[in-house]
């Protein structure tokens, strides 16, 4: 498959900064997605039809916008869009992770007017991308320019960009393209995450079971990859399974597991349609090590394989690849 004519959208970009340039794989290949790390500085991307994610895991300062000083204390992360620019006064240097990228990394069907203004012409699976740029198209208190997150999810997102610039840096096969767009997809998937759980746990008026499962949240977002048993989270946070699932069912109407399986296909149903990386990478990337049981719990939720899936719902799917 020739991916730089099947992806025809990328042709179609006129900006020449912030592009991604493919070297010896995909040689001239232009990727509207780039990651850049600066000291106690945030490019002004207002002119180059970008959106900018910026990570600030250390210090503090002041962030200055649309005439609004907020002041902060890292770690925070910034979804900027193309009509805003931010502006960092700290008093000594810190270092600032940015990802530029156009929305139709995310899907080919998205551009700045539509995910603006929908028109009603996306599908469901258009609709649940769309859901996932929420944090840099709405302006309210549950979708503010600005947001304080934990430590540990600040880090697992510090981990996912870092991985992020090095398959842009290396360009190491075919499938750098997908793989580079599908680490921003799991950031941005996580976001979403963050943004509901604050939702849901602020209005639970009890701190102490409260606490936990917010603990628990942050673990599940930032392990999923990994093996992980309830037997496992009750030693974790020292108390014992019944309790541990009954609060956290009280707060999330889903037991610890079914959360996890969920949490683990929505990411994996997500690069499914939004990538064409091997199902075998997205299995594994996902936290599931057997193929039978990744088909069986990906069909249980989905009412379809992992193959059908994408046959059905991949924006980059070529008949017959």
């Amino acid at each position: 498959m020739d991916l730089v004519n099947d992806l025809q959208w990328t042709t179609e970009v006129n900006a020449v900064d912030f592009v991604t340039i493919g070297r010896e794989v995909h040689s001239g290949y232009r990727l509207p997605l780039s990651f850049a790390e600066h000291e106690s500085c945030i490019e002004d991307t207002r002119g180059h039809g970008r959106w900018s994610l910026v990570l600030i895991e250390k210090g503090a300062g002041i962030l200055s916008s649309g005439g609004l000083q907020t002041p902060f204390t890292s770690p925070v992360i910034l979804c900027i869009n193309e009509h805003e620019h931010v502006e960092l006064n700290v008093s000594s240097g810190i270092p600032v992770k940015s990802v530029y990228f156009d929305p139709l990394v995310v899907n080919s069907k998205f551009n700045f007017d539509n995910v603006h203004n929908p028109h009603g012409d996306f599908s469901n699976t258009e609709e649940q991308d769309l859901y996932l740029l929420q944090p840099f198209i709405r302006r309210s208190l549950e979708y503010p320019c600005i947001s304080t997150i934990d430590t540990a999810n600040a880090q697992h997102i510090s981990k996912l960009l870092v991985q992020m610039n090095q398959t842009l840096v290396a360009q190491s096969d075919l499938n750098w393209p997908c793989r580079s767009r599908s680490l921003l997809l799991e950031v941005l998937i996580l976001l979403s995450k963050l943004i509901n759980q604050e939702e849901s746990l602020s209005e639970s008026e009890d701190t102490e079971p409260c606490d936990r499962v917010n603990d628990i949240l942050i673990y599940l977002h930032t392990n999923y990859s990994n093996k992980i048993t309830l037997n496992e989270l009750s030693r974790m946070f020292h108390v014992n399974r019944t309790t541990l699932n009954h609060q956290f069912s009280q707060l999330t109407n889903l037991s610890v597991i079914d959360y996890l399986i969920k949490y683990r296909v929505q990411i994996a149903a997500t690069l499914l349609r939004d990538t064409l990386l091997p199902v075998a990478e997205i299995m594994e990337r996902t936290g599931f090590h057997n193929t039978t049981h990744f088909w069986r719990i990906f069909k249980k939720h989905t009412a379809l394989s992992p193959s059908s899936y994408r046959k059905q719902n991949c924006w980059m799917y070529v008949s017959g690849e």
